[in-house]
């Protein structure tokens, strides 16, 4: 597996604790292969793993081939009215950085807690309620 289980539930930890402050979702998806679009897989991803079906439109997704040794970082219309293109450069440079240092999981904690602050900004969560998280952290096949 390209995170081990400690990895997988630190990441999923800090998904959840993002969800406690926005209504918008935060996603990682793990492939072997995306191709020579990344992005355009991380779109099919996107809507593989049930975001593009969310109401709210403001849902992201963390996308990783693990062989072509790709990422991409993929958000909905209502987060791409707000934010400019740049900011999902920073965010996408911001965990590449990491990733080159072979810093996966340190990369995507990076990442997640960028997108999760600008989430939070312009999409609160006020209510207090429990939240679940499933399958916050999602593998091809």
């Amino acid at each position: 597996m390209f995170f081990s289980l400690d990895d997988r539930m630190e990441l999923e930890s800090a998904i959840l604790n993002a969800s406690y402050k926005t209504t918008g979702e935060i996603r990682i998806r793990v492939e072997k292969k995306a191709g020579r679009d990344p992005l355009g897989a991380a779109r099919r991803a996107f809507a593989a793993t049930g975001l593009k079906n969310k109401a709210a439109r403001n849902s992201v997704l963390f996308y990783i081939s693990v062989f072509d040794r790709k990422f991409a970082v993929f958000g909905d219309d209502e987060i791409n009215k707000r934010v400019s293109p740049e900011f999902w450069e920073t965010v996408k440079n911001a965990v590449i950085a990491k990733f080159s240092e072979r810093e996966f999981k340190i990369g995507l904690l990076g990442g997640i807690t960028i997108v999760a602050e600008k989430l939070a900004g312009y999409f609160p969560d006020e209510k207090i309620d429990l939240k679940e998280n499933p399958e916050s952290v999602t593998f091809e096949g």
